[in-house]
C-alpha cells in the first residue's frame, strides 16, 4: 500500500513539474519564456513589442498558433489553445466556447442535416411561375444585340388533308 501512495505522489509531482513548465506568468522575460516553452516557431517585433509564436498542434481547427505578447522584454499577454500550456495571467483572448453554446449565444444555426434525394424523380417535374421583370430592367437595352437564330427548311406534310374551306369576302 505505501508503494501505490508513493507512486502516487510522484505522478503528481511530475505532472505539476509539468504543468509548469508550460505556464507563463505576466511579467516574465524573453529568456525565461523560451526556456519554459522552447524557441518560437516564429517571433514578430514593432517598437518596443514582441511576438513569440509556437505551434499548437491545432492550427487547421483553431485558426492561429499559441502567442506570446512582451513590451518591453516583459510578458503582458499569451493566447495558448494547446492543451499544455496555461497562462497564469488574464489573457485577452476570450476562452473558447463550444458550437452548441455560441449557436445559444446568437452565433448561428445548427447545421442541416444533408438533404436526401428521393428514390425515384418525378416523371413530370412541375412548372415555375414566370417571374416578373421589374420595369426598369425591363427598359434597359442590350449591349449586343442577339444574333436571329436561322430559319429552319419546312418539312414537307407526309398526311393527306384536305384543304380547309375558304370564306368568301
Amino acid at each position: 500500500m505505501r508503494r501505490s501512495a508513493l507512486v502516487t505522489m510522484l505522478l503528481l509531482a511530475a505532472a505539476i513539474r509539468a504543468s509548469a513548465q508550460g505556464t507563463i506568468d505576466p511579467g516574465m522575460s524573453r529568456a525565461q519564456v523560451i526556456s519554459k516553452l522552447g524557441k518560437p516557431s516564429s517571433e514578430r517585433s514593432s517598437g518596443t513589442q514582441t511576438f513569440l509564436y509556437y505551434k499548437n498542434g491545432q492550427e487547421k481547427k483553431m485558426g492561429m498558433n499559441d502567442m506570446v505578447a512582451l513590451d518591453s522584454d516583459r510578458v503582458i499577454d499569451a493566447v495558448f489553445r494547446a492543451a499544455d500550456r496555461k497562462y497564469s495571467g488574464k489573457s485577452s483572448s476570450p476562452a473558447p466556447i463550444s458550437a452548441e453554446a455560441a449557436i445559444r449565444k446568437g452565433g448561428g444555426t445548427p447545421r442541416a442535416a444533408p438533404m436526401k434525394m428521393p428514390a425515384k424523380m418525378p416523371a413530370k417535374m412541375p412548372a415555375q411561375s414566370p417571374t416578373k421583370v421589374p420595369a426598369k430592367a425591363a427598359q434597359v437595352a442590350p449591349t449586343v444585340a442577339p444574333k436571329a437564330a436561322p430559319k429552319a427548311a419546312p418539312v414537307p406534310d407526309t398526311k393527306k388533308s384536305t384543304p380547309a374551306p375558304t370564306k368568301k369576302p
